[in-house]
């Protein structure tokens, strides 16, 4: 009891002296890409397209390098398409007993393998295109509040300062903070540093806005009359994309009622064929191609319309 009590003042004292506090755990995104820069990073670092990779990276707000990404491609590959094939091959050999069971095999190690691959670069151009919405709808009024800070007089430094203080619009608000860190941390000038900013934005619209801003900062021009402009015609096209999605809603209700309903309901139809003709289709009797359509097509057709209806309202939004 009394080594119990002890322990405390101990613990107090050596947090009054200063002793560092435990370091954090690393995650295991993080742990895992560490392990992967290490066994395959250096082959890629300097690879063939390294340069476009390292600006899609920058553009999708990723703070990794080329090797890393590209070491952590490969390493899942290769774990994904190992682990595939020996669940197919004990789903197909030993569990649902099908002459062609190779084939399945086959197929489904192709099948992960190529969505493996394609997923890492969904993953990259996802963000880009996240990034990019967010930035875009934010732009209007980021442009809105600028042209009324401008109307008051503040250099173009204070405005990009008080900018970058903000706690509302994230997306911009980082923009202007990385403004901030080339001018402040890399003792860049302002107009550099928009032009750099904007070279790495993912959002034609910001790249636009801050090259001109950049070019009204050198040559001189109404910064307010600009802001206000700009922000008319970066609404009217906010507008026009949500109309767009709203035509676009149409598509995929009729491709959801095509590719699912109606889908659905001619496999079910050929699987009560099947089994009162008593054959198969594709080594595969009724009951197998029902378990397939139950937990196969019909939940991958689903999340696959989910996705693009996604896709397309945070683009719209």
């Amino acid at each position: 009891m009394f080594k119990k009590v002890d322990s405390v003042p101990a613990s107090n004292d050596a947090k009054s002296e200063g002793a560092p506090a435990p370091k954090p755990k690393p995650s295991f995104e993080k742990s895992y890409g560490t392990f992967a820069y290490r066994l395959l990073g250096a082959r890629f670092e300097k690879g063939a397209g390294s340069e476009l990779l390292a600006e899609r990276l920058v553009r999708a707000g990723m703070d990794i390098t080329p090797g890393m990404y590209n070491s952590v491609m490969y390493l899942t590959t290769i774990l994904g398409t190992v682990g595939a094939f020996a669940f197919s091959f004990l789903l197909f050999h030993y569990l649902i007993v099908v002459p062609d069971w190779y084939a399945y095999v086959a197929l489904i190690t192709g099948v992960t393998l190529g969505a493996i691959l394609a997923g890492f670069q969904f993953v990259i151009s996802s963000r880009i295109a996240n990034r990019k919405d967010q930035l875009d709808r934010e732009l209007p009024f980021t442009l809105s509040e600028l042209s009324v800070l401008a109307s008051t007089g503040m250099s173009p430094i204070q405005l990009v300062r008080r900018f970058a203080r903000r706690d509302h619009d994230p997306a911009m608000t980082l923009e202007f903070k990385r403004v901030i860190y080339r001018t402040d941390v890399e003792g860049k000038d302002l107009i550099t540093a928009l032009a750099e900013t904007a070279k790495g934005s993912p959002s034609q619209s910001v790249r636009e806005s801050f090259w001109d801003l950049a070019n009204m900062i050198h040559q001189g021009g109404n910064l307010d009359e600009y802001l206000r402009a700009k922000s008319d015609d970066v609404l009217r096209l906010k507008r026009l994309v949500q109309k767009e999605f709203i035509e676009r809603l149409s598509t995929f209700l009729d491709m959801y009622v095509s590719l699912v309903l109606v889908g659905v309901l001619m496999i079910a139809v050929g699987a009560f064929l099947i089994n009162a003709l008593g054959s198969t289709a594709a080594g595969l009797d009724s009951n197998e191609l029902l378990l397939l359509l139950t937990f196969g097509f019909v939940p991958v057709a689903v999340a696959m319309t989910i996705i693009l209806i996604s896709i397309a309202y945070a683009r719209a939004e």
